[in-house]
């Protein structure tokens, strides 16, 4: 892919949300100066990573309602968006081994698999076991173990 896209409050939706790959929105404005520090890595990024993913820009300035949509408060803010939901947000200027750091797990997870999902049976078990009743003398709960006998 090589450079990072230009999107818009009227492309985000096509662009970004509708994306098969995951989408890396820069939210940023011409005045901001860790802005302007981050474009060089995200340029990076782009390049190197653009079969993984993809390295979005949107001016928070002219395009305020997907801005205001997703809650950005301060710039540069970098939401990563996989099957049209944010899957992390990074706030701020970062170096590259930094910011990788944050995306790798993104790049290289593929979909979740069926064993790595909870399933109904293993979440009902999960639910079904009741905590334990009462304490023992030596637990930090007060008053565990009072009123408790013992049954030889």
């Amino acid at each position: 892919m090589g450079k990072p896209q230009v999107v818009s409050d009227q492309t985000f939706e096509q662009d970004v949300l509708k994306s098969d790959t995951p989408v890396l929105v820069d939210f940023w404005a011409t005045w901001c100066g860790p802005c302007r520090m981050v474009a060089p890595v995200l340029e990076e990024v782009a390049s190197e990573q653009g079969e993984k993913i993809r390295v979005a820009k949107l001016d928070v300035d002219a395009n305020p309602i997907t801005a205001g949509r997703f809650g950005v408060r301060a710039i540069p803010t970098m939401i990563l968006f996989k099957n049209g939901r944010e899957a992390d947000r990074i706030v701020g200027y970062h170096p590259k081994p930094q910011l990788m750091q944050k995306l790798t797990p993104h790049l290289t997870m593929a979909a979740p698999s069926v064993a790595a999902t909870p399933t109904a049976s293993s979440t009902a078990s999960a639910k079904a076991t009741p905590p334990p009743l009462g304490g023992s003398p030596t637990s930090s709960t007060p008053n565990a173990g009072v009123g408790v006998t013992k049954i030889h």
